[in-house]
């Protein structure tokens, strides 16, 4: 079966959605659909749920995300990187390595970001960059998101670059924009590669040229029982299994002290198969579950 995981190593110039047109083409799923999207120009892991694997992106998408970032001291554009157009430009002044990671110091943390307005963002049902090809500028609003760290790579005026791990939605182009407006200057997004998301990684990964047939997709393909691996695990029998499959909350199995309330757990068949994603109740000392795969 076709269930699981295809981990792309998206490449500039092409949107997250043209990773599922291209792979539409090869095969005919039942369900397909990507998490996190990328910015046109923006590369690296873009995770595509195919069938079965669809179910699990609920898990998933909150999972920490790293990119290797680097801003461009000296310009500003609407866009926040190198494809809007320019607003300003200037010869930036060079900084001290003291001053540049002082301020980036200054975006750990939990934070607030203004969404910008080229974004995917939905507004009255529609992309915030909609409403802009129709001249329509929506006053966009405030998200939190959290940074848990941001690394200075290397400083080769007037290039900075960074290392950022931080939560679902964090805009890293707002980070170049916000870091250029503190150091006076204004800066620019200028290249952008995700190296991680939750437990995928780029060694993972495949090009979305070298998917090519059925079989190409089959042997880079990672099967629901090996994501999420943070999660407990619970190996159930086939009697078990019938329970499942009707809806039926299971007994929790252990010492509730080895169990968190409300944690989810993954339960596999005696063959490794994920059945299904359950959440714990340790109060009633079950698992209910949440999502069944089929197999």
């Amino acid at each position: 079966m076709m269930d699981g995981f295809l981990i792309i190593d998206k490449s500039p110039g092409m949107t997250s959605y043209t990773v599922i047109k291209r792979l539409k083409r090869i095969c005919t799923f039942k369900k397909i659909g990507y998490i996190g999207t990328l910015d046109r120009n923006a590369t690296g892991i873009l995770p595509v749920a195919l069938n079965e694997g669809v179910k699990l992106i609920p898990f998933l998408e909150n999972g920490e995300k790293r990119y290797a970032a680097r801003f461009q001291l000296g310009i500003t554009t609407d866009t926040y990187d190198l494809d809007g157009a320019r607003v300003t430009e200037v010869e930036p002044p060079k900084f001290d390595l003291a001053t540049i990671e002082e301020t980036l110091s200054r975006f750990q943390g939990k934070i607030s970001q203004k969404v910008p307005i080229y974004s995917s963002k939905k507004i009255d049902g529609k992309p915030l960059y909609k409403w802009v090809k129709k001249g329509i500028i929506i006053d966009t609003p405030h998200k939190d998101v959290e940074v848990y760290d941001i690394v200075l790579l290397g400083y080769d005026h007037p290039f900075v670059d960074v290392e950022v791990g931080c939560s679902k939605g964090t805009y890293i182009r707002v980070i170049a924009q916000d870091f250029g407006q503190l150091l006076g200057c204004g800066a620019v997004l200028h290249s952008l590669q995700r190296t991680r998301h939750g437990d995928f990684t780029l060694p993972q990964s495949t090009t979305i040229d070298k998917i090519q047939s059925e079989q190409d997709i089959l042997s880079h393909l990672v099967p629901p029982r090996q994501v999420l691996g943070s999660l407990k695990q619970l190996t159930i029998d086939a009697t078990l299994e019938k329970f499942l499959k009707n809806g039926m909350p299971l007994p929790l199995l252990g010492s509730s002290r080895e169990w968190v309330n409300d944690e989810y757990a993954k339960l596999v068949g005696k063959t490794g198969n994920l059945i299904a994603i359950g959440r714990v109740d340790t109060i009633s000392k079950s698992i209910r579950i949440k999502r069944l795969i089929n197999n």
